[in-house]
């Protein structure tokens, strides 16, 4: 598990201070309403939202700077979201994503722009399953990559940070897989590329970056499932872990008391997941 990484892409802050209260509840808008009869009917939110709590005693005053720049948007050039590298998230991929899964007949990001094509090859929802996805490579070349829903389609990193990615369970299965990290400045120019031959790979964020593609070659013709792909940031990807996604989130609320002794700093912040945050 690595550490609690906070920011826009490319200028995310690294905190190796463990967070003494720790709380990633997701708020399932569930409502309840009881008839005179007593019965119960519930409403509930199709998409949870996800909020965050956290809370550090004696802060060292260069992480509590920069979380206090981040709450207070002082940096008027940086996006009014942030992203949130969760170290107890291990998979940043939706929990779509992670299952293979999307909206049946869609065509939007919980359908089939999930995921886009490299090369050749093709991604559509499965004749069989109605939900689940494959991707058929039609050579040895063909070539797939994931989106990140939620953002300009790369997953934000920042330098320095590690990011592990393991392709899809059918895929690991091959012999002749291959998978790569492309990593990409704030424009989504490229920069370079991580690669190696098998299910797995694993690298730093280089120099300039702000995203990152992670990409899988099947190496052999053939329709595979897009189930059991995993993307970790500060770990080693595996098999079989749920995806939490890698949402904008925004803060909604913080404190800053002096701590004892001076001058580390007792602090707390609040984020909730968004969709946007204006001004």
């Amino acid at each position: 598990m690595g550490n609690l990484w906070i920011g826009p892409p490319g200028s995310m802050y690294e905190i190796d201070q463990a967070a003494k209260s720790f709380d990633r509840t997701a708020d399932l808008g569930v409502s309840e309403f009881k008839s005179l009869g007593g019965r119960v009917t519930v409403t509930r939110n199709l998409a949870p939202v996800r909020r965050i709590k956290l809370a550090w005693d004696l802060l060292p005053p260069a992480h509590a700077r920069a979380l206090d720049r981040i709450a207070r948007r002082v940096d008027s050039s940086l996006a009014p979201t942030v992203f949130l590298v969760d170290p107890a998230a291990g998979n940043v991929l939706t929990a779509g994503q992670a299952l293979g899964r999307g909206t049946t007949k869609a065509t939007d990001i919980t359908g089939l722009a999930q995921w886009f094509t490299t090369s050749t090859g093709t991604v559509a929802e499965s004749a069989t399953a109605v939900g689940a996805f494959t991707f058929t490579a039609v050579s040895a070349d063909s070539a797939l990559a994931w989106r990140c829903v939620g953002t300009v389609g790369n997953f934000p990193v920042s330098p320095g940070l590690q990011v592990s990615f393991r392709a899809p369970t059918a895929i690991a299965a091959l012999s002749t897989e291959s998978v790569g990290l492309d990593f990409k400045k704030a424009d989504g120019s490229y920069i370079s590329t991580v690669s190696a031959s098998g299910p797995l790979v694993t690298g730093t964020v280089p120099a300039n970056a702000a995203y990152v593609t992670p990409t899988c070659k099947p190496g052999t013709a053939g329709t595979y499932s897009l189930a059991g792909a995993c993307l970790t940031y500060g770990g080693t990807a595996a098999d079989g872990i749920p995806g939490d996604g890698l949402p904008p989130m925004s803060v909604t609320g913080y404190s800053d008391t002096p701590g004892r002794p001076l001058p580390f700093r007792n602090f707390s912040l609040d984020l909730v997941e968004v969709s946007g945050a204006a001004g």
